[in-house]
């Protein structure tokens, strides 16, 4: 018995349709409970902002079960572990244009940092994904609230920076390792009152909880006194005014965006108040005015370009003392 060529080719080409459908299936679809060689496991820019899109919408609606979830999703809000569905979620109820994206496909994070609506008010947010197997296997938040002792200031954040979604000219990039080494530098600067430490590009600006930190116009200061907010980032630390930040620890760095020039930091200054009065780089005295222990939470974006840290964008909470991650 003789097969025509026609019902063979006919025949080649259904089984083709039939793959090529399963392919696509494949990739639109959540992963298979085993592995599957016809599935792309691969999640870059495209596929973290997507995942990180759908989490909003997810907080928006109320609803986590909307979401690719792995079996064992963990889910912190300020440094407490809580039930998914609990915490913000309940109370999210709008986004905002305001949006800085930072996608680390090796390492499989995702970022987001801007503002959303909760109940009604405006609140600044930072949102880290874990993607493993294109699901999400960790869900990190950190909200700033303009409440009484928060120096959140939503209303200050409108257009956010152009360069957090600029990429780095190839010659002007450096290693992940390098990129780490240059945000850690930023915090031992810091707490150590040098600013050598660091590489600062001479135009760096920080932005913290919608307030400009540095660089501000200069206020109606006594005479012969420098404003710290007026000063660039390297000449602030160089006044030695950082002296109560006793110890800035747990440093996680969490997503590195090569492309962009983005390291993004979660970290906690801890301030043991026992520092009453400190000696100022120009032979001024500082008063500790707060009384009590105090932690700071930090959740930090970096802008490294050529080596040198030109833009900072942080939420600050202050929380209890000691307090920790939930990682």
């Amino acid at each position: 018995m003789r097969i025509s060529r026609n019902v063979l080719s006919a025949a080649a080409l259904l089984m083709f349709a039939a793959v090529a459908a399963i392919s696509v299936r494949a990739q639109s679809a959540a992963p298979p409970a085993d592995y599957d060689p016809n599935f792309n496991y691969e999640c870059d820019r495209a596929c973290l902002n997507g995942f990180m899109d759908q989490y909003l919408a997810a907080l928006v609606a109320h609803d986590p079960a909307s979401l690719k979830l792995g079996r064992d999703v963990k889910y912190t809000e300020n440094g407490q572990v809580l039930k998914l569905g609990d915490g913000f979620w309940g109370t999210a109820s709008g986004l905002s244009n305001y949006k800085i994206y930072a996608d680390d496909s090796q390492g499989g994070q995702a970022l987001f940092l801007g503002l959303m609506q909760e109940n009604g008010a405006t609140v600044i947010v930072c949102a880290r994904l874990k993607i493993e197997l294109h699901q999400i296997t960790e869900i990190e938040n950190v909200v700033a609230r303009k409440e009484p002792g928060s120096i959140a200031r939503p209303e200050n954040l409108v257009t956010p920076n152009p360069l957090f979604a600029e990429s780095v000219a190839p010659g002007e990039r450096r290693s992940r390792a390098n990129m780490i080494a240059i945000a850690n530098s930023y915090f031992s600067a810091i707490e150590k009152g040098h600013a050598s430490f660091a590489p600062f590009d001479a135009n760096c600006n920080r932005i913290e909880s919608g307030i400009q930190t540095t660089n501000n116009p200069p206020p109606n200061s006594p005479e012969g006194s420098t404003s710290v907010l007026g000063l660039g980032c390297a000449d602030q630390i160089k006044t030695r005014n950082f002296q109560p930040d006793t110890l800035i620890r747990d440093r996680r760095f969490l997503v590195v965006d090569e492309e962009r020039g983005l390291v993004f930091v979660s970290t906690f200054f801890d301030h043991d108040a026992t520092l009453r009065s400190y000696t100022l780089a120009d032979g001024r005295t500082a008063k500790q005015t707060r009384t009590g222990p105090w932690t700071w939470e930090i959740a930090e974006l970096f802008k490294i370009q050529n080596g040198k840290i030109m833009r900072v964008e942080a939420i600050v909470n202050t929380g209890i003392y000691g307090m920790k991650s939930g990682w």
